[in-house]
């Protein structure tokens, strides 16, 4: 590291993660939200812990993002 201590976050005890959480502003389109929505209530979690899992897992994967663009039926449909 530089020299530079990092801040500890102290508003959010560290949870399951080991790790305090941070509040940060995403912008979803209304579909998404629906669907972590829908997945939320059926494993009684909250948006914040779906999109946690979510990205933790192998999901998040570059390769495969980079094949993915726009919109997902378009996608279906040219395969």
């Amino acid at each position: 590291m530089s020299g530079i201590a990092m801040l500890k976050d102290y508003r959010v005890d560290a949870g399951s993660w080991g790790e305090s959480k941070r509040r940060v502003n995403l912008m979803l389109t209304p579909t998404a939200v629906e669907k972590v929505d829908k997945i939320a209530e059926q494993m009684r979690l909250t948006r914040s812990e779906v999109l946690e899992r979510l990205i933790r897992t192998e999901c998040l994967d570059l390769d495969l993002l980079s094949k993915i663009s726009g919109n997902i039926s378009e996608q279906k449909n040219s395969r």
